[in-house]
């Protein structure tokens, strides 16, 4: 009975040890042996059973045995831990705030490593891992460094922070900041390094990477490059399968516009009408800014171009017209024949008649009161005085000689009271093409238009030089309610310089006052170029000093000018003593114009001292003296590479804001914090100022003193002695 039951047992365990854990299979082994070693000893005399006692290790290897057939449908381990509680040793417990003094005793604890080599690398690889951000929290912060113009800092995010040290691929979307970026500043060697990287990591590349790209190529400092990467890329773009579509096609006339190849920037606009695209106001502005690429007939090929608009139904607006008055201004109508086939292309009457010879205008030809003086005060130019001006009606019905101008604008075009065009050279020339001043804006008026200030700018480089034209623009803009801005009169004294009108020059200033408009920097500089002697300088240095500007090379260079045309050392001398107390850094430009003087000098003393009185030439000689000396002393520009700006990376946000002020702002903004002293001031205005700026802040004043040179050393002053000096410490 004791063995059919053990029997039975052995087989039904079996199977169920196949559904226990191990915990389970040991718990339920150790009571079934306990209850069969019971059964044994009560059988021990029954004949079928064996004549010993059964003991618990017997029983124990007897039933792992008859599981081995087991094996192969589920493999039952009940590993025993090599660690026993005997292991371990208590330590000494004679300090009770001491925890924790186990110590290994077992061989094997002491051997025992916590997985392979290969598990350890892989631990020490995850420890490292650094807890990344989302792509939204760098997309962020690449926005708020473009904003503040630290190209370097948000390349740095990308390059250094995703792939370097967070280890995260980068989306297409952070490269499209980064490429726009450099597609509006004109960087166009990291926009195109950009997309070499974006490719080689397998991203997606739109259609408006590609018109980034093509920005970067209009707005590079470097045509010729950007040229050539131009056609590359677009090359490229056909032969691969990558169709542009029309934003990208108008950045692709763009920069061929810019890097002035106008033949190109035609041969896409042939593609995009091959291609069925629309021809909008958008495409015919590219190609009028690469017709004004074209210096030699730049002006046929904007005529062309404003004619095919009003074939295909395009509404001009006002920036076409001010990109064809550039054309005007800058571009030349090109060779003979090919200026009177346009004509004949675009119905002008009579155009076979245009043959070499002299062009035959009348007297009144661009509107002008030619019969009134060429002297015109400020009060009239600005509109002031009291007396009629003469005006030339805007209507064409009357029977005045404006009705003999050519109009190439007209529904019918003419060629009015013009032979010839050979000597069409100026741009003077040009607009009287086009119907003069009246007739340009007639046109603008069909289209509803109504120019702006930048158009008036434009029609005074167009106008003719003389100051009844200038005046009647003048009226012109009045009459349309605008209001002229600095740059306007800036252009103003420049055309009146050029004439050598300097007292007509000077007296712009008026009307900038009756507009109610400040100087600025390129007033004072046009206005240098008319002092012809020291004194006038010196007066433009006072005033530049009461307005509150500080000179720039720039002034300093157009002074130098005329001081070395005038022969006058003093007031060479004058120059150089401002740029030395003002610690200006000279540019090659102002060096050149020194440097020829300064030889021409040389050339007297040597060839022909005797045409020139003593006097000058001892100033000749001193000058030959301190000259070399001044030379090596002054500052000189380095060249500025132009993309510096970009490769420059800001400190970091944990710097100090006074560390920050101190670095990048001080030496700049914050360098004259009391009212420059320079040597525009009469000795005693002079000394009155330093007496009271020591009254009011000595620290200050000895602290901005201190590095400024010895005043004794500047032309025209009496050394000055500072009073506290000597308390100086």
């Amino acid at each position: 009975m004791g063995h059919l039951l053990r029997v039975g047992v052995f087989h039904r365990l079996s199977k169920l040890l196949l559904k226990w854990g191990p915990a389970d299979s040991a718990r339920h082994i150790y009571h079934i042996s306990r209850f069969l070693s019971s059964q044994n000893s009560n059988n021990e005399e029954d004949p079928k059973t064996e004549n010993k006692v059964t003991s618990l290790t017997s029983v124990e290897s007897r039933f792992y045995k008859d599981l081995s057939k087991f094996e192969n449908d589920s493999k039952i381990s009940l590993p025993r831990s090599p660690v026993k509680s005997e292991d371990f040793v208590a330590g000494p417990q004679d300090d009770p705030d001491t925890f924790g003094t186990l110590e290994k005793t077992n061989p094997y604890l002491e051997n025992f490593k916590e997985g392979s080599e290969d598990d350890q690398r892989e631990d020490a690889y995850v420890s490292e891992l650094p807890n990344y951000l989302p792509q939204k929290e760098y997309v962020k912060r690449i926005k708020k460094l473009l904003a503040q113009r630290r190209f370097a800092d948000a390349l740095d995010v990308l390059q250094v922070t995703m792939i370097k040290h967070d280890r995260l691929k980068p989306s297409y979307y952070i490269y499209a900041l980064l490429i726009s970026y450099c597609g509006q500043t004109g960087y166009s060697k990291m926009a195109f390094k950009l997309f070499n990287d974006m490719k080689k990591r397998g991203l997606n590349v739109p259609a408006s990477i590609y018109t980034s790209l093509f920005n970067s190529f209009s707005n590079s400092p470097y045509p010729s490059d950007g040229l050539k990467r131009t056609r590359h890329l677009f090359s490229s773009m056909i032969e691969k399968g990558i169709p542009p579509n029309e934003i990208t096609c108008h950045a692709v006339i763009k920069a061929f516009a810019k890097c002035e190849s106008l033949e190109d920037a035609f041969k896409v606009a042939d593609y995009m009408m091959s291609r069925k695209m629309v021809l909008t106001g958008a495409t015919m502005s590219n190609l009028l800014l690469a017709c004004r690429a074209d210096r030699e007939a730049g002006f046929r090929h904007a005529l062309l171009v404003y004619k095919k608009m009003a074939q295909y139904q395009i509404k001009p607006d006002l920036y076409h017209f001010n990109m064809f008055l550039n054309c005007v201004r800058d571009c030349g109508i090109g060779d003979l024949d090919s200026t009177v086939d346009l004509f004949k292309m675009l119905g002008v009457k009579d155009a076979d008649k245009l043959t070499s010879g002299n062009i035959n205008v009348p007297q009144l030809d661009t509107g002008y009161a030619w019969e009134e003086s060429e002297s015109v005060s400020a009060e009239t130019a600005a509109g002031t005085s009291k007396e009629p001006v003469t005006q030339l009606p805007l209507s064409s019905e009357s029977n005045s000689p404006i009705n003999l101008q050519p109009n190439l604008f007209a529904r019918e075009p003419t060629l009015g009271c013009l032979v010839s065009i050979t000597e069409i050279a100026t741009c003077q020339d040009r607009l009287f093409l086009l119907g003069g001043v009246e007739g340009f804006l007639s046109e603008m008026a069909s289209h509803n238009l109504k120019p702006d200030i930048r158009t008036a700018n434009i029609l005074l480089d167009c106008s003719p030089e003389s100051c009844v034209a200038e005046q009647h623009l003048l009226k012109i803009i009045s009459k349309l309610e605008l209001t002229p801005d600095l740059i306007f009169f800036n252009s103003l004294i420049l055309r009146r310089i050029r004439r050598q009108q300097y007292s007509e020059a000077k007296d712009v200033l008026t009307m900038i006052a009756h507009y109610g408009l400040l100087p600025d920097m390129q007033t004072y500089t046009n206005l240098a170029m008319t002092c012809r002697s020291r004194k006038d300088g010196y007066e433009l240095l006072q005033s530049l000093d009461a307005s509150g500007l500080r000179p720039g090379i720039e002034f300093m260079t157009a002074m130098m000018g005329c001081a070395t045309i005038c022969n006058d050392l003093k007031y060479v001398k004058l120059v150089l003593d401002v740029i030395e107390y003002e610690e200006m850094a000279v540019n090659s430009r102002f060096l050149k114009k020194i440097d020829s003087f300064y030889e021409k000098c040389q050339n007297i003393l040597r060839m022909r001292p005797a045409k020139f009185a003593p006097k000058t030439l001892d100033e000749m000689k001193r000058f030959c003296k301190t000259y070399p000396k001044w030379k090596d002393e002054v500052k000189i520009e380095t060249p500025y590479h132009p993309w510096q700006q970009f490769r420059e990376k800001y400190p970091s946000e944990t710097e100090a804001d006074t560390t920050y002020l101190e670095k990048y702002v001080e030496p700049n903004a914050l360098k004259h914090k009391f009212p420059r002293l320079g040597p525009t001031a009469s000795p005693v205005t002079r000394k009155a100022k330093l007496k009271k700026l020591r009254d009011e802040n000595p620290d200050m004043f000895q602290r901005k003193g201190a590095a400024k040179k010895i005043l004794s050393q500047l032309q025209g002053f009496e050394s000055v002695v500072i009073e506290g000096d000597s308390t100086k410490n």
